[in-house]
């Protein structure tokens, strides 16, 4: 199997991951508000519920994922027989249910519920797999730049054309709820595609020799997390880093909408925004590669504050309808994409090396546990945001009042928690030399391959 080839079939899995996860992120409130018909506060109330659901969830399926032994390997499996049970629980989870008050809200919790949990034995595996593609953390950046360019392709997808397939099956309509609903079905055919060349596209590879297995009691999984400290680093980078990036996400259609018709249209908007973020990948790799990791987050979260800095203060600067703070910000974002999982998985290696035992779903595990968490947590703010600044669900037109709150709230709020980021950024006690000498001290050979030029 040529390198090429494990790029592209790795990377085409998180491509079908970000339809979901994306499609979530920027409509799923705004589907709740506007087609359901349920108040701000309380859409992101449900958001927040199910993100929690997927926290608790992460570190069991990480747990149970690592211990599967099959021809097809330990994750590869799940990548296969998960994706069409997936496919199915995102159609269902854009169905208007017949019901009304507290009926209504247990039935949309219960299909979060479902949908994430099918979500979850999909993307735990998916991203513990890049612990097994390869040990070399010079390639993981490689394998990272090119999944985070799929991964925002799946993004592009989700906002250039989600938006006018809404219209066509809502017969011409801005939405409906059969419009959404079509949409996903046909999101969920292409994710479970992508998520199915993934599979096929993959091999992993065998265990460093000096492996030893961890027993993953609760005892043994807070000591292996205490003696990781590169990981509890990483973790509050990820609060910090993840909230940001909901943040972002969840207030973005709410932005575009309420500033009607100063704005482009939703998908001019949200496409310039994944453009940008796209075109931000292979810049911020060949950054990462010519000046370090910590360097290149340093940068972004820098510009990213500038950026916000200059919306707050100045206003939206438009082109064309299309905020260019909004395109500062895709730029930069990406760049947040490669650095994170790429770090990750160097730091399963650390915490071997460290406690004399491996644990990739400790790793993984904890890692989605904060990241949804912390992501679920905005979702929430951002709704009781959306209530303070008296955002209508049934206005066709909202008040300039709230306009303006959400330019406020999005110059401040990301470029805030990212620019707090910087401090265990630059505490992170791992870089590309120690994870290369972790990796020769881990095999009985001589891994001179993994060594990487220069420092993070």
């Amino acid at each position: 199997m040529t390198k090429l080839r494990t790029l592209a079939g790795y990377g085409v899995g998180d491509f079908g991951l970000n339809i979901y996860w994306n499609t979530l992120s920027i409509w799923l409130v705004f589907w709740y508000t506007t087609i359901v018909g349920i108040e701000p506060g309380v859409a992101g109330t449900i958001f927040f519920i199910g993100m929690i659901w997927d926290a608790i969830s992460d570190p069991v399926v990480a747990s149970v994922a690592e211990r599967v032994r099959t021809r097809h390997g330990t994750y590869r499996p799940f990548l296969l027989y998960g994706s069409f049970g997936l496919a199915a629980c995102f159609v269902l989870l854009f169905w208007v249910p017949p019901f009304e008050g507290a009926t209504l809200l247990v039935t949309l919790i219960a299909i979060n519920i479902l949908f994430r949990t099918s979500y979850t034995l999909v993307a735990i595996p998916y991203a513990a797999l890049s612990a097994r593609i390869t040990y070399n953390s010079v390639e993981r950046t490689e394998f990272t730049g090119f999944r985070m360019f799929a991964a925002f392709a799946g993004l592009l997808v989700v906002s250039s054309q989600f938006p006018p397939l809404i219209r066509y099956f809502s017969e011409g309509a801005e939405h409906s709820a059969r419009g959404f609903q079509y949409t996903a079905l046909v999101g969920g055919a292409l994710a479970t595609v992508a998520l199915i060349a993934c599979f096929l596209g993959t091999r992993e590879k065998p265990l460093p020799t000096r492996t030893v297995r961890a027993k993953l009691s609760p005892r043994e999984v807070l000591r292996l997390l205490r003696e990781n400290r590169a990981l509890l680093f990483l973790l509050l980078i990820i609060v910090l880093q993840s909230g940001a990036s909901a943040c972002m996400n969840i207030s973005m259609i709410f932005f575009i909408v309420s500033n009607q018709p100063a704005f482009a249209s939703k998908e001019v908007v949200l496409t310039a925004f994944a453009v940008a973020t796209m075109a931000g990948i292979p810049l911020w790799t060949l950054f990462i590669r010519r000046f370090g990791k910590k360097q290149a987050w340093i940068t972004s979260s820098i510009l990213i504050t500038v950026s916000g800095l200059h919306m707050l203060l100045a206003g939206p600067f438009l082109i064309q309808g299309v905020p260019l703070q909004i395109v500062g910000f895709g730029l930069c974002m990406g760049a947040f994409a490669v650095l994170l999982w790429s770090f990750i998985p160097d730091t399963v290696e650390f915490g071997q090396n460290a406690s004399g035992k491996r644990s990739e779903g400790v790793v993984f595990g904890s890692v989605l546990v904060v990241q949804k968490i912390s992501g679920g947590f905005m979702g929430f703010v951002v709704g009781q945001v959306l209530g303070f600044i008296g955002y209508d669900k049934d206005a066709t037109a909202q008040a300039a009042e709230v306009g303006q709150g959400l330019v406020v709230f999005l110059a401040i709020c990301p470029a805030f928690l990212l620019f707090l980021s910087i401090i265990p950024i630059i505490l992170l006690p791992l870089d590309r030399r120690i994870h290369a000498d972790i990796v020769d001290s881990l095999s009985d050979e001589n891994h001179e391959s993994s060594r990487g030029e220069g420092l993070t």
